[in-house]
């Protein structure tokens, strides 16, 4: 992998594991998301590693319109208010995020939505769908 990471565009801090993506966190073993320094994914990556969305999370370009998360009504991503919404033991303080100047959830949530950040992983992303 390599270090690559400058957008103009919102990122998804929910977004799949393929290559081009950037990994930005390590799921520890305590469930809760180490946030690190993006890396652009490789192919080689992709063929060392197995269960990629329950052990790292992955950020890449918002595709608004184009994501099944994205609410035509309201011009935002659903699956922040939602991850906000679960029963965690949520933190009071912001914890280092790299890509917060440029995140999709925090630019429409703010603070709110990092809280339970480092506690969502993308396998989650069925159960969120399937909460009312």
């Amino acid at each position: 992998m390599e270090a690559s990471f400058n957008s103009s565009k919102k990122m998804c801090p929910s977004y799949v594991g393929k290559v081009g993506a950037q990994l930005f966190g390590v799921v520890n073993k305590d469930g809760k998301v180490q946030f690190i320094t993006p890396l652009t994914v490789t192919e080689d990556f992709l063929e060392e590693n197995e269960n990629l969305e329950q052990r790292f999370r992955f950020t890449g370009k918002c595709v608004e319109k184009g994501c099944a998360q994205w609410n035509n009504e309201e011009s935002k991503c659903s699956l922040s208010q939602k991850v906000q919404h679960l029963d965690n033991n949520k933190s009071s303080e912001l914890s280092f995020c790299p890509i917060r100047s440029q995140c999709r959830w925090f630019s429409q949530d703010g603070n709110e939505a990092c809280f339970s950040c480092n506690e969502i992983t993308r396998n989650m992303e069925e159960l969120l769908l399937n909460r009312v």
